[in-house]
């Protein structure tokens, strides 16, 4: 029996011991397995973001507008004040001079009324000058001259009226340009005053923009232009500002201006609509910064930089902005690590790795 007890003593040790074994090994596993959360939920408290470094850059500060293109000298002629038949008008493209005709409308009857109106001068002219001769010989009273003098000026004006209307009715170009359109054709009678055809100069052109009046303080004439078709926006047709209203619409609150184009190739036509960009301003130093980055927050305009790990918010003032880049006026340095991806993910004060 003693025998038997000792052996049961030392099952009953080495159970003791194989449980306890047993114990030991699982709560290891246990720690384990906790050590690993743990060191998961450490590694969660880094935000992952994209930075980069803010460098000083030159940059140049456009402002850019809708422009719709017209001759640099440009005019649309008219009919004569009675109007007439159209007896002949030049082909659209026709390169002309200075006073030149481009079209004959009644031109025989303007032309006989042009002769009349000169001898009607002539004649009273010459009876001014004799009835002059005459008071002061004595031989006439001075209404008389005052007369002649008076039939002597309607003359002149109804030779005016003449010389105009011959004008029209032969559309003798202002300037020296080329036939841009026309809205006669040949044998066609046309009221007085109606389009007839349309000149212009196209070794220039002349771009005419609306300007916000908040901006309008920011240009002068002799500025830097640009002029880019909606069509081909790579091809640039280089300018200068030429002319700024001094007045703001009261209805659109804008002023015109004006910018003149070097028509490169006589691709540009008028009548055309693209973009005019005017330079501001060149900066040598500057920070640019993607507009991505930019947070449009309650409190104002923000990026967020990372600072020894740590995510700060800055208030940022922003200066012109081009399609992809903002210029930064104040609140950023050189050196500065801006996050340019993830920003919206983080607030200030965390941790971030990059």
């Amino acid at each position: 029996m003693k025998t038997l007890g000792r052996k049961t003593m030392v099952c009953g040790l080495s159970a003791a011991v194989m449980l306890l074994s047993a114990l030991t090994g699982c709560g290891g596993e246990k720690g384990k397995k906790t050590g690993g959360v743990a060191n998961k939920k450490a590694d969660s408290a880094f935000v992952k973001v994209v930075t980069a470094d803010i460098h000083e850059t030159a940059f140049e500060d456009w402002g850019d507008y809708s422009a719709d293109l017209r001759g640099y000298e440009d005019a649309v002629l008219i009919a004569p004040y009675q109007g007439g038949r159209v007896n002949s008008v030049k082909p659209v493209g026709t390169s002309v001079k200075a006073g030149e005709g481009l079209c004959d409308i009644d031109g025989d009857k303007y032309d006989a009324a042009l002769e009349a109106a000169q001898a009607q001068v002539d004649v009273t002219k010459g009876d001014m000058e004799r009835a002059k001769a005459n008071v002061e010989k004595g031989s006439l009273g001075r209404s008389v001259l005052d007369g002649t003098n008076l039939a002597y000026q309607n003359a002149r004006m109804m030779l005016a009226t003449a010389k105009r209307a011959n004008e029209d009715c032969h559309c003798q170009s202002p300037f020296d340009g080329i036939v841009v359109s026309r809205t006669i054709e040949k044998y066609q009678s046309i009221s007085p005053g109606a389009p007839t055809v349309r000149v212009s100069r196209l070794d220039r052109l002349e771009a005419v923009i609306a300007i916000p009046e908040t901006e309008a303080f920011s240009y002068k004439e002799g500025m830097k232009t640009q002029f880019h078709l909606l069509q081909h926006p790579e091809q640039s047709y280089e300018g200068k500002l030429t002319s700024l209203d001094r007045a703001v619409d009261v209805k659109s609150r804008t002023v015109l201006a004006r910018i003149v184009v070097t028509n490169k190739n006589n691709m540009l036509k008028p009548g055309m609509v693209g973009r005019a960009s005017i330079l501001r301003r060149n900066y040598d130093k500057a920070i640019v910064i993607p507009s991505t980055a930019l947070l449009r927050l309650q409190a104002g305009i923000c990026v967020m930089v990372v600072e020894n790990g740590i995510a700060r918010q800055r208030k940022v003032s922003i200066g012109a902005t081009t399609a992809d880049s903002t210029f930064i006026a104040d609140g950023l340095n050189a050196g500065d690590k801006l996050i340019v991806t993830g920003a919206f993910q983080v607030s200030d004060g965390t941790k971030v790795s990059f």
